[in-house]
């Protein structure tokens, strides 16, 4: 596993790195408590049409920006794929432009699935990966051996505090999406030719499982 993760960091770090550059969302959200800590909560909502195997789950994740440029971000889910990695990261659109929040079923191409590529010009590009340790650049964006995994149910709870998060002192401008569907419940993100919807690649590159990309809940901003 951790071989395969750093050949697939390699390749999707140029794309997170590409998509990065798209967009800074304004949308509601609930109350501020105090002029030194704003927090915000949003649900996590499935992405995927129904008919996608292993992809209603459910979370919800709340987000604070502390004092001295600190950022706090909790995620906890239900019903993700068990006992796997699941990547996670703090998606944006730097600047004055408002995204379009989290993309639902309609947003699946031809495929009946929704990529990352789908999902991109809904919640803009990676802006923080939240990994348990280590870097959390975009470069990171899929270092599944420091993401947070699921237990033999699927649930999944994670919660880090980050320094200087460029840009996202104000907590109101990120969406937390969440990924990885393992379709054919074999236990992994792996190619497997016999499933219709594991056969499939990753609409960043031919070489990594969709599987491992394809994003499975979003929450923040406007949804």
């Amino acid at each position: 596993m951790r071989n395969t993760t750093r050949i697939i960091t390699a390749l999707v770090a140029g794309s997170a790195l590409a998509l990065s550059g798209a967009g800074a969302a304004f949308a509601g959200h609930d109350g501020n408590p105090s002029a030194k800590v704003a927090s915000y909560s949003y649900s996590l909502d499935a992405i995927q049409p129904t008919d996608v195997p292993g992809s209603q789950a459910e979370g919800s994740t709340r987000v604070k920006a502390l004092p001295n440029g600190k950022l706090q971000v909790t995620v906890e889910a239900w019903g993700l794929s068990p006992n796997l990695p699941h990547a996670m990261h703090l998606h944006g659109v730097p600047g004055p432009a408002t995204d379009m929040a989290c993309p639902g079923p309609a947003a699946a191409g031809a495929d009946g699935v929704v990529t990352v590529l789908d999902g991109a010009p809904f919640y803009g590009g990676i802006i923080t990966s939240l990994t348990s340790t280590g870097d959390v650049s975009p470069a990171s964006a899929l270092a599944l051996d420091r993401f947070a995994m699921s237990d033999a149910d699927g649930y999944l709870y994670y919660q880090r505090t980050f320094t200087d998060v460029p840009g996202y002192t104000d907590a109101g401008t990120v969406q937390v999406v969440v990924h990885g569907i393992d379709f054919d419940g074999n236990g992994a993100y792996a190619f497997n030719a016999d499933d219709p919807f594991s056969s499939r690649p990753s609409s960043l590159n031919a070489g990594i499982p969709l599987e491992a990309t394809v994003p499975v809940l979003c929450g923040g901003i406007a949804n």
